[in-house]
């Protein structure tokens, strides 16, 4: 069994996404799956936050394993309950499969609006699943780009389920929104159950990290929007990507900048996504 290793009093810090693929002689990937990735084992990923002082994470179920957690599960289960799991469900999964996944971490489940992964886009089918989870206390991660949320989102204006916008909606460098776009967003993010994750800056920057800090006044505005509803993830292995893969280093460094201050970075990443993930 795999140990997350804290000698003595560590300060939290929650990468509340990464991804994993493999082993795959335990794990492997279907042949037609959504891609076909190169292998990111949780071994791995644990070394890389023993080196950023990560001391929880949460595995987000990657779209190539479809509906089967078993590595997510087996993950989850080496960590002795530091890290959490986001699911990738529908309708047609049954109420005992569901309280295994709570029973092995999972807190969440995640709904694929982008055109290149597969997914159910039926709002009320989402809808339905979505408060089958929120029995369980769970919360719905929301995947796309603004253009495709803002409808769901509109939608779903009176649903009290906590949902979390993924990747900052996914903003582009190379086709900025309207004001009106970004107006919206940041009205939803007014409700209650509306959180923020605040990753994905080197996908805004189409892989140049020179271009970071034409993020910060964006991210930093949908910050102050939710201060208490927002989280920050790596996205390790960074699927899918442009050009060479960040530096998660760096990419802490960008959002823990992007606080300002101790206090809020000790919220987004600590206190905020121990209160959603428990």
């Amino acid at each position: 069994m795999v140990h997350v290793r804290q000698d003595g009093p560590v300060a939290p810090v929650w990468d509340c996404h990464a991804h994993i693929y493999g082993p795959w002689e335990r794990f492997p990937v279907p042949a037609d799956a959504a891609y076909l990735p190169e292998a990111a084992p949780m071994s791995r990923l644990l070394a890389l936050h023993e080196r950023l002082g990560v001391t929880h994470g949460v595995i987000v179920q990657a779209a190539c394993y479809r509906h089967d957690h078993a590595a997510l599960l087996d993950a989850i289960a080496a960590t002795g309950g530091a890290y959490r799991g986001v699911a990738l469900v529908d309708d047609t999964m049954d109420d005992g499969t569901l309280r295994e996944l709570h029973e092995g971490g999972v807190r969440g489940i995640r709904f694929n609006f982008m055109g290149h992964l597969p997914g159910e886009r039926d709002t009320d089918k989402l809808l339905r699943t979505a408060e089958r989870v929120a029995a369980l206390g769970w919360h719905v991660l929301l995947h796309g780009r603004l253009a495709e949320l803002l409808p769901v989102l509109d939608t779903w204006a009176g649903v009290d389920i906590p949902m979390v916008i993924d990747h900052m909606a996914r903003p582009s460098l190379q086709a900025p929104w309207t004001d009106d776009e970004r107006g919206a967003l940041i009205a939803h993010l007014g409700n209650p159950y509306r959180w923020i994750k605040l990753s994905g800056v080197d996908r805004f920057a189409g892989g140049d990290a020179h271009a970071w800090p034409d993020a910060r006044p964006l991210a930093r505005r949908l910050l102050d929007a939710a201060p208490d509803r927002s989280i920050w993830g790596s996205d390790w292995p960074h699927p899918n990507i442009e050009g060479a893969a960040p530096d998660d280093s760096a990419l802490l460094a960008f959002v823990r900048a992007l606080c300002g201050d101790a206090a809020l970075a000790d919220a987004v990443l600590a206190g905020n996504p121990r209160r959603l993930y428990g």
